[in-house]
């Protein structure tokens, strides 16, 4: 669901109210976003009455659910504010006499009532979602002494790494920093809100997922050549490669980190030779090189597979780091580049990015192995499949399961939509249900999965998860195909 609203005071407009789902299974109550609070706290000599109006909407059809309007003094602006969220609740069909009594307890009672820890919390959430972290924390923290009995506002400030997301692999070290900050307090379960990152990091604060527009794709699919860039010495199109690769490194804490990462990489940001992967990626950003390490697994050679459309061959392969040895990969992860001994292996899945997503009909997509029975992946016994909606674009997890970085996983589930901006649909979303009995902890709805599709026709998918463990992470990266 998505809600709009408008604040009005006197001689001021400003549209701005946004409402989401509060952690721990509890319903968070509307804040007002700091555009419209900065214009009303900044002009509260003025601004002695108020009109809050909200619309609720489904995202899927655009329908409109129900309009509601909440006017009066400033003084009764939290009991508005109260009375506005139960009015979205029961335009989204939420019935309260239904909610379990300490989740309605918690939406019924005031977070707090100090208008300017309000507005520094609203900023807060602003600054939360375009992953300005470590700005956010100091927001928070600030709410927090304006009123120290405001909870939200203190789980959020400790919640908070220090640090400001700048591309896909930073995102998911904030997750990590996140998670061990969450298990050193001892919490059974956390929840990271990476929606709104991942969607302003999408929209231009990254240059990790290359897109191209779908005119540009269906137009390369019919020439027979895929790809933006000029030609190189040949005069021939290098096409766009989707690899994704998992690694665990050792933290400034000793701590160790599991990290994966898919994305579709245009043919100037990637090296690859006869299906082993050299290098992604760009200076100055995530990259990720192989440099001296040796390629295969205890010495195998990579595992290959050719897809259902008789071209397109995917490929797995192991760099083998060696600390202390030139024989070590590199991987930049937040700006600093990585190498054995804190690096250890990093793995890898790479095939050509499909060239057109098709318009219409399903497919289920289930875990591969080679022909020689290799699993094309770090996953082992793995399960379940992944179910694709042509039409509408839904990609829904089916009880996957495996084992990963000494950990099993079971009935994982989840639901996303593939971005159509993006020639090999990319994808990415939070798991709603699942178990791990050999995890110290294990909450769904912390861990995340992305994936791209491969393939003529996409006839396969590069899929990606990290998992929060409650001991830090576990990540792997796998093909599935159908």
């Amino acid at each position: 669901m998505k809600s709009a609203a408008t604040f009005r005071a006197p001689a001021l407009r400003t549209s701005a109210l946004r409402t989401s789902a509060l952690r721990t299974s509890a319903l968070r109550t509307s804040a007002l976003g700091a555009a419209a609070l900065a214009a009303m706290f900044g002009q509260a000599a003025l601004a002695q009455s108020f009109v809050i109006e909200s619309a609720v909407l489904d995202s899927r059809s655009a329908q409109s659910l129900g309009v509601s309007t909440e006017r009066g003094a400033m003084a009764d602006f939290f009991r508005a504010q109260k009375a506005m969220t139960f009015g979205i609740m029961r335009a989204a069909g939420i019935a309260l006499d239904q909610l379990p009594a300490d989740v309605r307890a918690r939406i019924e009672r005031f977070q707090t009532t100090n208008l300017d820890a309000f507005r520094a919390y609203s900023q807060g959430l602003d600054l939360k979602d375009q992953g300005r972290f470590a700005e956010a924390k100091e927001f928070f923290r600030r709410a927090a002494d304006l009123d120290p009995g405001f909870g939200l506002a203190v789980e959020q400030q400790q919640a908070m790494p220090q640090v400001n997301v700048g591309s896909g692999v930073q995102l998911r070290a904030v997750i990590a920093a996140a998670s061990s900050t969450a298990v050193d307090r001892g919490k059974q379960g956390f929840t990271v809100d990476l929606a709104a990152a991942t969607a302003a990091l999408q929209a231009g604060q990254t240059v990790v997922v290359t897109t191209a527009p779908v005119e540009q794709a269906q137009a390369a699919s019919k020439s027979g050549d895929f790809s933006s860039n000029p030609p190189g010495a040949s005069g021939q199109f290098a096409p766009h490669q989707v690899a994704g690769l998992s690694f665990g490194y050792k933290d400034s804490s000793g701590s160790e980190q599991n990290l994966s990462i898919v994305n579709e990489y245009p043919g100037s940001k990637y090296v690859a030779n006869a299906g082993v992967l050299d290098g992604v990626g760009a200076a100055g950003d995530f990259q990720a090189q192989r440099i001296g390490a040796t390629v295969g697994a205890t010495g195998a050679p990579n595992a290959s597979l050719l897809l259902a459309d008789g071209v397109t061959t995917a490929y797995w392969g192991t760099w083998l780091s060696k600390p202390g040895t030139a024989s070590s990969a590199s991987v930049t992860v937040s700006g600093a580049a990585l190498t054995a001994p804190t690096l250890g292996n990093v793995d890898y899945v790479l095939a050509e990015a499909t060239r057109q997503m098709p318009s219409s009909g399903v497919a289920e997509f289930r875990p591969a192995v080679s022909a020689g029975g290799v699993a094309m992946g770090t996953f082992s016994a793995a399960s379940g499949s992944i179910k694709l909606d042509f039409a509408l674009r839904t990609v829904e997890l089916k009880d996957l399961g495996f084992s990963v970085n000494g950990l099993a996983f079971s009935g994982l589930r989840g639901s996303a939509l593939y971005d159509p901006n993006v020639a090999s649909g990319a994808f990415q979303g939070k798991y709603s249900a699942g178990a791990c009995p050999t995890c110290a902890s294990f909450a769904p709805g912390s861990s995340i999965f992305g994936g791209n599709f491969v393939g003529r026709n996409a006839d396969g998918l590069i899929f990606s998860t990290i998992l929060l463990t409650g001991s830090g992470t576990a990540s792997g990266v796998h093909l599935f195909t159908h």
